[in-house]
C-alpha cells in the first residue's frame, strides 16, 4: 500500500522544476510591476518637466518681445535726439562775461 501512495504524494506536490518556474514567474511579475511603477513615475516627472519647459519658453518669448520693443524704442529715441541736438555756429562777437564783468572768451551756442 505504501508503494501505491508514493506516486500520489509525488503528484500532489509540484516538482522542483515547477516550483522554480513558479518562483521565477512571481519574481518576473514583481519586477514588471516595479518597473511599470517607475516608468509611470518617470513619465509624470517628464510631463512636469515638459510643462515647466513650455512655461519657460513662453517667458523667454515674452522677454524677447519686450527686448525687441525696448530696442525699437531706444533706436527711435536716439534718432529723434540726433535731430534735436545740432551744432550751431557761434554768434559773432558776443563776449562771455565772468562775475566781475570781464570778458573771458566767446559764448558758443552748441545745443539747441
Amino acid at each position: 500500500m505504501a508503494a501505491a501512495i508514493a506516486p500520489f504524494a509525488a503528484a500532489a506536490r509540484p516538482s522542483y522544476q515547477v516550483q522554480s518556474a513558479q518562483r521565477e514567474a512571481r519574481q518576473a511579475e514583481q519586477t514588471a510591476q516595479n518597473l511599470r511603477r517607475q516608468a509611470d513615475s518617470a513619465q509624470r516627472s517628464a510631463d512636469q518637466e515638459q510643462t515647466r519647459a513650455d512655461g519657460l519658453k513662453a517667458q523667454s518669448d515674452d522677454a524677447n518681445t519686450r527686448w525687441e520693443t525696448a530696442r525699437g524704442q531706444l533706436n527711435a529715441a536716439q534718432a529723434s535726439s540726433n535731430d534735436v541736438v545740432r551744432v550751431r555756429t557761434a554768434p559773432s562777437g558776443v563776449p562771455f562775461m565772468n562775475g566781475t564783468g570781464q570778458a573771458t572768451g566767446l559764448l558758443l551756442h552748441v545745443l539747441a
